[in-house]
């Protein structure tokens, strides 16, 4: 039975084990990657090859599997979470993986639910346990 949201998405291009083994490993090598990829690019620079690797990536799924595009009030929140949560993002990590090893940038941006979880305590928020295992597995990654 489909997830909500998925109808219609039909067979699955790769076997979930093989997805799940192929997204470990392309997110454990991305540090390195940065760290490699800096002795060529400025930050900005790789940063931008890694978007433009991503949206022909994209619109070749688009390709294969047309998606509908989100529009008016959705696009525009789409846009502000993409240059804020994505662009600084990157922009932000391959600036600092110039200064600490790929090691420690790792382990500081696999952090960052602990100081989220954190944060929203100091804030009012309540964690719930699902909510607890959920950061400590992101720290434990």
């Amino acid at each position: 039975m489909p997830l909500p949201g998925q109808a219609g998405l039909g067979r699955h291009l790769l076997p979930l084990p093989l997805a799940i083994a192929g997204s470990i490993l392309f997110w454990a090598s991305a540090y390195p990657a940065i760290r490699v990829g800096l002795r060529l690019f400025t930050p900005g620079q790789l940063a931008a090859v890694r978007f433009l690797v991503a949206g022909l990536c994209f619109a070749l799924l688009h390709l294969l599997r047309p998606m509908r595009l989100p529009r008016g009030s959705a696009l525009a929140r789409t846009v502000l979470a993409g240059a804020l949560g994505i662009a600084a993002y990157n922009l932000l990590l391959n600036t600092g993986e110039q200064h600490v090893s790929a090691g420690s940038a790792s382990f500081l941006i696999n952090s960052m639910p602990v100081f989220a979880a954190l944060l929203a305590v100091l804030l009012g928020e309540r964690l719930r346990p699902m909510g607890w295992l959920g950061v400590a597995m992101s720290f434990g990654a």
